[in-house]
């Protein structure tokens, strides 16, 4: 009983103590954020550091993905 126990910690923590983990979390939250733009033609790609969320800017021309701050 004891030794189930100790196996059943260590896979919990180890699920908690991989960075992998969270990571990927955050990645697919991110991604599939979708903000409510009124761009004309598309909205910029870029992400901002420091809170991670999309830029609401729009981009000028057809084609492009960042707008005239992330060029």
């Amino acid at each position: 009983m004891k030794s189930v126990l100790v196996v059943l910690g260590l896979g919990i923590s180890f699920l908690f103590a991989n960075p992998h983990f969270e990571d990927n979390n955050i990645q697919n939250f991110t991604e599939t954020t979708v903000t409510n733009c009124n761009c004309r033609i598309e909205q910029c790609h870029a992400t901002a550091k420091s809170t991670g969320k999309r830029c609401k800017h729009c981009v000028s021309n057809s084609g492009d993905r960042y707008c005239w701050q992330h060029k």
